[in-house]
Parts: structure tokens; sequence; C-alpha cells
């Protein structure tokens, strides 16, 4: 098809044109790895199709959970531990050990029973301990564990791994002449063809033979005959705690530790189900080709449907090569194209068939047109209404009831979709340091920041997570006169404190095993200028020892130096916990305290600054979309959470809302874009609105389901809940006159309406005679615990009225 012009002076572009270059552009960007979530995720598809698939049987594991290392005297657990452990699997008859815990070489505590393990491990003769590769920005380096540090014969193997479109292990990894293999394989004691496997992850992990650690330990002591099953297995030993041990995610464990990983390596290979990942792009070519043909087919053929027909084999095939010989193309560069491709069919048939439509109005427009003509009626039914008989009146009244009512909801609407305003002036000149803001509160913060600037005392900063503490460290560093030099950020609870000395105050060659060369510190880095260090009351009592010496004198020593180095760092910390009380509980030093607490800043959170809401949403918006606008009734909603998660949780509801309001074409975010813990409505108002629209419906069957439809699709239970809670309220307001009560809430004396509402209320007392029966204590509080049900959805306001109910029940009730 040509280009050409219509009449409007819109281009239709050359349709095949745009086919082709949108499939070429699509699949290199597939290949490049640009979807490689996409790909993962249709595995994870595929995977839970087929269902748990059966594991190798010669595996088993014993993981250590957090039970066990809160039993066992915390983290790290004692060598001992490990020794004995060893002792039992071996004289059980176990075929390999396999220790993935990288037991560290520079825990002293541990120099103890380290002897005891070496001599467990070489009495063994069947242990595989665990290593890690480390590359610093100059030179790889291995981390082995300590065990392979005192007998360098000890077998070990590589934990490294690379998640991507699913989880790689390099099949070994050469580091200075030497050539590491990862864990699976030394277990398995086999050479392995390529560079690296990509992991099979068929069934659950907890579906292996395990046992935690002090399970293990228990059925030992209990000499349990179901250890037997342990003979001639490989057992992998290793940390399942997730706050110690990091996990990924798979089609069958959301959270996976690192020992269920390399159980699963080894698994496949065993039993050779490793994925076959280099043929992703080859098959990826050969499935494209047929789409190739259905662009170049004449124009007459039914393309689209071919398409739809195209993707469903494509998606079987790939299927049945994925369960059946564990084959993966790359599907992104074929289902991406495939999918643009019948919908610019399906668009520019839809065009082709369509004649243009005239003097259409967008959402907004008809709203306020809609809106207008409403108004208009409502001011000439009230004129009629001042010069008509009586007996007309009460007609008119209704009718203008109604029609306030659709004017109010039309109100509503129209905010949902008008922007709202922002003097652009008000907000450029409240920037200051990235930081941006109208409240007093800020304004106060700010004037002490530029007061603090100028001198080289310690600055504490405290707020909660997300507030920005950064943001303040790096005006005060930007406004002194260091401002020239580095700031340097740290955060202290990102480091263990093994590495936070070293991170922090640097090492020089060989101060410990793989240090191959000096290395500068952070203070050292922040010579001159400022180091910020964050979340310092996270910080161990032997780093802040170290750290108050830096404050006092000034001076550093690198790890393994015998030289001492002066620095000239002022330091600014900051934390979202309060220190005077980790000072009172003893887990903060109190002399450091003092020495940070100089100049403390406190930095409001957001839910006590809202006045900032406004100018940070805008400011938000503009930075995913210069065009975006957002709506009166979104500002409303933002207004009335709370921010638990304060900025940083503003920044990541607007990123969300953006997206939505593009993926429909708009330029203005409306509250259907905002999940539904943010959209914030006045719930005193929900409770007469719900109460109104059920009156107006006449308490019908459906009426609870249409009213939870007319409030913008809210939970029906919403509605059920309000209205039981209407009833006790006004039920114990009459003194348990329940006739006098459906009354007053019906206000009507339509039969047919009081007999719907009675019917609906005699359920809730009923149900509750009903369990009350049955309760052998008649005590209240007795009651009240048994009836958990009774109270969990109920709104909290009418937990008073349900309580008195109960009561009166009670009390009439056969002693």
């Amino acid at each position: 098809m040509k280009s050409k012009m219509n009449k409007t002076g819109k281009i239709f572009f050359n349709k095949k044109a745009i086919e082709l270059t949108s499939i070429t552009l699509l699949f290199l960007l597939s290949l490049l790895g640009a979807f490689s979530s996409f790909n993962r995720t249709t595995e994870n598809a595929f995977s839970k199709i087929t269902g748990q698939r059966t594991l190798d049987t010669s595996i088993a594991i014993i993981h250590i959970d957090d039970n066990d290392i809160e039993k066992l005297g915390g983290w790290p657990l004692k060598r001992s531990y490990y020794a004995l452990l060893i002792s039992k699997l071996s004289s059980l008859g176990a075929a390999k050990i396999g220790v993935e815990v990288l037991l560290s070489h520079n825990a002293a505590t541990q120099s103890i029973y380290n002897d005891l393990l070496d001599e467990e491990i070489k009495r063994s003769g069947r242990v595989v301990v665990s290593s890690l590769i480390l590359n610093d920005g100059a030179a790889d380096s291995i981390i082995y564990s300590q065990p392979k540090l005192d007998n360098l014969n000890l077998k070990s193997g590589h934990l490294n791994y690379i998640s991507d479109d699913g989880i790689y292990i390099p099949n070994s990894i050469k580091v200075n002449g030497t050539t590491e293999k990862s864990f699976s394989s030394a277990l398995a004691d086999k050479e392995l063809t390529g560079k690296r496997t990509k992991v099979n992850f068929y069934n659950s992990w907890k579906n292996y033979q395990k046992y935690s650690l002090l399970e293990f330990f228990r059925l030992v002591e209990e000499k349990d005959s179901s250890l037997a099953k342990l003979k001639n297995k490989i057992v992998l030993v290793g940390v399942s705690d997730p706050t110690i041990a990091k996990t990924i995610s798979t089609a069958f464990d959301k959270e996976l530790p690192g020992v269920a990983l390399h159980a699963f390596a080894l698994d496949n290979i065993l039993t050779n189900r490793s994925l076959k990942f280099h043929l992703n792009s080859s098959l990826a070519i050969i499935f494209l080709l047929p789409l190739i043909a259905i662009v170049l087919i004449r124009k007459d053929f039914p393309r689209a449907q071919a398409t739809l027909v195209y993707l469903l084999f494509f998606v079987i095939a790939s299927y049945l090569l994925f369960t059946f010989f564990f084959l993966e193309t790359n599907y992104s560069a074929v289902i991406f194209p495939a999918a643009v491709f019948f919908l610019i069919e399906f668009s520019f048939n839809l065009l082709e068939s369509k004649t243009k439509l005239r003097d259409t109005f967008n959402e907004s427009e008809i709203l306020k047109r809609a809106l207008s003509t409403k108004e208009q009626e409502l001011s000439e039914l009230k004129e009629q209404l001042s010069v008509i008989s009586d007996d007309r009146q009460s007609h008119l009244t209704s009718k203008i009831i109604m029609l306030e009512d659709e004017i109010s909801r039309l109100k509503k609407w129209k905010d949902d979709n008008e922007p709202e305003s922002i003097n652009v002036e008000d907000e450029t000149s409240n920037v200051f340091e990235g930081m941006i803001f109208r409240s007093e509160v800020m304004k106060s913060l700010i004037n002490m920041i530029k007061k603090i600037s100028g001198t080289d005392a310690t600055a504490l900063i405290l707020g909660e997570s997300g507030s920005g503490k950064e943001l303040v460290a790096r005006a005060i560093h930007n406004l002194s006169k260091r401002k020239g030099k580095n700031f340097v950020a740290v955060n202290c609870a990102a480091l263990p404190d093994s590495l936070l000395e070293s991170e922090l105050f640097g090492h020089i060659k060989g101060a410990f095993t793989n240090a191959v060369a000096d290395r500068k510190g952070r203070f050292e880095i922040a010579d001159g200028g400022t180091i910020f260090l964050d979340e310092i009351g996270e910080t161990t009592e032997n780093f802040q020892a170290k750290l108050l010496r830096v404050i006092q004198f000034g001076e550093v020593q690198k790890v393994g130096a015998a030289e001492i180095k002066h620095v000239d760092v002022r330091i600014v910390t900051a934390t979202n916990k309060k220190l005077d009380e980790l000072v009172n509980k003893k887990l903060f030093r109190e002399d450091l305290y003092y020495r940070l607490n100089v100049m403390k800043l406190e930095l409001p959170p957001l839910r006590d600054r809202k006045e900032d809401i406004e100018l940070l949403a805008h400011h938000f918006v503009r930075m995913e979309d210069s065009e975006m606008q957002i709506s009166k009734a979104v500002l409303d909603s933002l207004m009335k959470n709370d921010w638990r998660g304060n900025v940083r949780e503003l920044e990541s509801v607007i990123k969300r809302s953006v997206i939505f309001s593009k993926s429909e074409g708009r330029k203005i975010i409306q509250l259907n874009d905002l999940s539904e813990e943010y959209r914030k409505v006045d719930r005193s108002d929900m409770e007469d609105l719900i109460l109104e629209s059920l009156r107006n419906k006449s308490f019908s069957h459906s009426s609870i389901n249409e009213t939870a439809r007319e409030l913008g699709n809210i939970n029906r239970t919403v509605v059920s809940e309000n209205l039981r809670g209407l009833f006790f309220k006004n039920y114990v307001a009459n003194s348990f006159d329940f006739d006098k009560t459906v009354i007053e809430l019906a206000r009507t004396d339509s039969a047919e309406s009081l007999n719907r509402l009675k019917s609906k209320t005699e359920t809730y007392i009923e149900n509750l005679q009903k369990d009350l029966a049955k309760l052998k204590d008649k005590e209240f509080e007795k009651a009240k615990s048994t009836f958990s049900s009774k109270y969990k959805n109920l709104p909290a306001k009418f937990h008073p009225y349900l309580d008195e109910t109960i009561k009166n029940l009670l009390r009439k009730l056969p002693v």
C-alpha cells in the first residue's frame, strides 16, 4: 500500500515497511537481551504447566535455618558443629559432603575450632568446600574457605552464578593461573563442556530429602533408622535463613537458598537435564522465518488470523522442546515481533474499515457538557418549584434531590479529568540542593543546613527511610568550603563487619588472603572533603571504637599496616533509629554518640509536611513525562496518604501511575491509575453514601452489588459490612428496639423496602444468637474472643456497638 494523504491531512505510512522494521528491531533487541525477564517468565510458566518433575534421589540437603542459628548461639556457627556434622555424615556412609557455607578465614573467634574441623575433614576424605571468585575492578581473586587454606589439596568449588534470563553457573573460572571448578561439578567429579551451565529448576527444593541441622542431630541422637537413606548420597550443607543467605525466585519457590540452587545444578549434571542455552539464537531465527513469509504474502491473505495460528504453533512447539528435550529458544525474539505484527495488521484494518467520525469530544469535554446541562436543568427545576402548586412540589423536590446527587458525582468525575495547575515559579523557587519543598518545617531545616555548613563539626541526620537523608548530607558538603573535594557516601548496613574496616580504612598488600595490592579506604579517598556514613546505627561496637579514634585524632590505619595516616575529613552520619535509646540499651557507644551529635538535623517524614506533596508529585511526573499532568482528585488522594515510605514511596507511586496513564493513551493521571491502597476515600462520607444508595435501591437483592459498582467498583464486602455496622449502631442507640431501628435505617413507608431490610438485619441477630447458644461460658470477654470472625471485616468504629449487642443477647440467655 503506497503512502497516501487523507482529507484531514494525516498520513497513512507504508504498512509493510512498518511491519518489517518493527520485526527486525524487536528481533535484534531480543537477541541483545533486552527482554530477558520475559524469557525467564515464559520458562517459569512452562514449568508450572508441566508440574513438578522427579528429583535425583542421590542428593540430600542439610540446611541451617533461623531456628538452628538462634538455638546454636547465633551466626556464624562454631566450627565444632560443622566438624560434628561431617563426622556423623561420614559414619552414615555419605558418598560426598559439600559444605556450601563459605567458612571465613578472618573469623578470629573460630580459630580454636579450626584444627578440629581440619582433622575431621581429613579423616572423612569425602568433603568438598566452597570458594568465591571476587572482582574488585582490577583483577579477579579467589576467596577460599579456611579448611582449603589449611590444606591446599582439599577439593573446592566456586559458588558464583549469573542471573540473567535464568541462572547460569560458570563451569570453571581461571584466576591467576588457577582453575576453580564450580561447586556442583566438583561434587559431581565431572569435567563439563562449554563455558557455563544454565540451571533447570523443575521442582521445589523442599522435595529433596532434607533436614534442618538440629533435626539431623536429634535423629542421630535417637538413632533414627531413616538416616540410613543417606548412605551413598551426596549431601549438601548450607544456610536457608533468608536473612543471612541470598535467595532467588523460581517457578516452584519464591525463596530458594543458595544451597538448594547448587543442589539443582548438581542434579542437572547427574541427570543431564540442564537447559541447552547455546541453541537460543539459532532456534529463534528458524522459528521467525514463517512470520517473515506471512508479511511478504499477498495482502488479500488474512494475515492477522495467520499470525495468531503461527503464535499458537510456536508456543506449543517451544513448550514441547523445553519440557521433553530441555531446549530453549529466545521466546521474545519470536513472540514480540509476531504480537506487534498482529497489532499493526489489526490497527490498519480497523482504520481502513471505519469512516472518519466528526464532531467528537474527548471524555473531559463530554463530562463538562453533561455537568453544564444538569446544572441548567437543576436551575430550571428550582424556578418551577417556587411557582407551582403544593400538590406537585413533592414530585419536583424528589427530582431535584436526584439531580443534585448526579451533579455531585459528575463534579467528582470532572475533578478526576481536570489537571491540577501549579505555579511554576513557586516550584522553581522552592528547590534547594535537589530538595523540593514549600513547608515551614523544611524551610527551618534548610536554614539549619546553611548555618552548619560553614563549620567542620560532625553532623547527625535523623530521619525515616526514604526521607532524603543523603540529599541533606550532600547539601551540607556543597555549601561548605570542602565543595571542590570528594563527597563519599557509605551505607554501613550494606557491608558486613569483616569488610567494613577494609572498605573504610583500606588495606595493604598481603594484609589478608587475596589482598594482592594496596587499596585506599573511603576515609583516605574523602581526605579534604566529606564522608557520609549512612545507617550508622547498624554498626558493631568494634567498628564504633575505630570510628571514634578517627573523629578524635583524625587518624586512620590500614588493615595490616603499622603506619598511621592523618586525614582531614568532615564526618556526616545518618540513621533511621533512635540512637539515644540504643545508647541506653548498651547497643551504641555513648562517647561516640556525643561526638556524632554535635550538629543534629531532624528530617521530617513526608506525612508531617504534606504541603510539599503537590510540588514533589508534579516534579516526579515531569521526570517521567514532561507533558503528563495530575488530576485534582488524584492530588487530593495523595494528600490523604500517610507515606510510611516517605518521598521514595511517593516517587514509586507516581512512576507506576504514569505507566498506567500512558498505557491508556492519556496525558493525565486519574484515580484508576493509582493502586487501590492509595485511593483514599473519606470513610465518614462513604457511610452516608452507602446507606443513601441502598435506600434509593429499596434494599433490593442486588442493591449491595449495584452500590459497590456505583461507588467506584469497591469491594461488596465494604458495602455489606458498613450496613451491618450501621444497624448495630442504631440498634444500640434505640435501646435494642429492632423494629424502630429498621424504620430509622430505611426512612421510608414502603412495606416492601422495610421487609427487605428487616430480612437482612434479622440475619445479623439470628447468627449471633445461634453462636452464643453454643457457648458453655457466657462471660462476654470469652464470648468475644471466640467471635473474631464477627469483627474481622467490620469497620473498627462499629466494634463498640457489636460489643453492646452481644452483651444484650448474653443477658437474655437462660442461666
